[in-house]
């Protein structure tokens, strides 16, 4: 190997670890997973855990800076970080950066606080470091940016700063509904279901959630379809495109032609694109990981007294 590494970025959520030795373009040299997200290391002996991960990399490379995202500075992770507050941008970012308790030379994004389309209070942890990396990649520098997944959010890109959070449940309320609520009984029984079935019970779902009717009346009428026998056989697809559709009928009004950039991959990715073309939406699609990977590089740009690798 002839390229020296930048630095080590690591995105550390609750679930999961990833890391990355890259070099000055975010290309992963090497990359390392581990299943011990924040709320999986025994003892909360996180620099330990750290260490496990990538105790190879600073012992081939000693003094190597660290840079980390995600929920690693929340309450339950290695150090509670505040918020940054209002419009932010990688410079913003990389000079707010909070620092664990760590022999390395190891920074954390510290997450973004805002406000909503509504004027409501939201935050994120981990995803303003996306943000970051999918403008380096090609996401406009005014736009509107879908994050699908468990807490599913939508922000608003103002001359290439951050200026707006908006996050929905969509995913997390998925999962608790799939697994235990009413329609689970119905999500069992449906088994596997074939490619066709599962279109059109997508398809039916979205037309429900983008009506603007009440979601929760919206919820049992998929259980009531189902048992009345006018339902299509796909109840979990269903349930998605009206969570999904729900979502999109919320927002979409507020930001009419505007560009539309999803930060996804795999399925997930797939199926908010459908349900952004199916109101006529084409949406630029960035990877979640190369994005991560990018906006960490960026941020590393910009801190203070940073003790980089040649």
């Amino acid at each position: 190997m002839t390229t020296s590494p930048l630095v080590i970025g690591v995105d550390w959520g609750t679930s999961n670890f990833r890391a990355w030795l890259m070099d000055d373009t975010a290309h992963p040299m090497e990359t390392v997973t581990s299943p011990e997200g924040l709320l999986n290391v025994p003892g909360r002996g996180f620099s330990a855990a750290l260490n496990r991960a990538c105790g190879a990399w600073l012992d081939r490379w000693p003094g190597l800076s660290l840079l980390m995202c995600g929920m690693v500075c929340s309450r339950q992770g290695w150090v509670e970080a505040t918020y940054l507050q209002g419009d932010a941008g990688a410079g913003d970012l990389g000079a707010s950066l909070a620092i664990a308790p760590s022999p390395a030379d190891l920074r954390i994004v510290t997450g973004l606080q805002s406000v909503s389309y509504d004027g409501a209070p939201d935050v994120m942890r981990g995803e303003e470091t996306q943000l970051v990396g999918a403008m380096d990649l090609g996401a406009p520098k005014d736009a509107v940016v879908c994050m699908p997944g468990t807490r599913s959010k939508w922000v608003e890109l103002r001359d290439r700063r951050i200026s707006s959070i908006t996050t929905f449940l969509t995913g997390e309320l998925y999962a608790l509904l799939r697994d235990n609520s009413i329609l689970s009984g119905l999500i069992a029984a449906d088994g596997d279901v074939a490619p066709d079935a599962a279109a059109k019970g997508f398809g039916s779902g979205l037309a429900m959630g983008l009506s603007g009717g009440a979601l929760t009346h919206q919820l049992f009428s998929i259980r009531a379809q189902s048992l009345t026998g006018s339902g299509c056989g796909a109840t979990a697809k269903m349930l998605s495109g009206v969570l999904i559709g729900s979502e999109l009928a919320t927002l979409l009004p507020k930001w009419a032609g505007r560009d539309i950039v999803l930060i996804a991959s795999g399925a997930i990715a797939a199926r908010y694109k459908a349900a952004l073309l199916h109101v006529g939406i084409k949406a630029q699609v960035i990877d979640g990981d190369g994005s991560c990977r990018a906006g960490l590089a960026a941020i590393s740009h910009h801190v203070p007294e940073w003790r980089m690798s040649a």
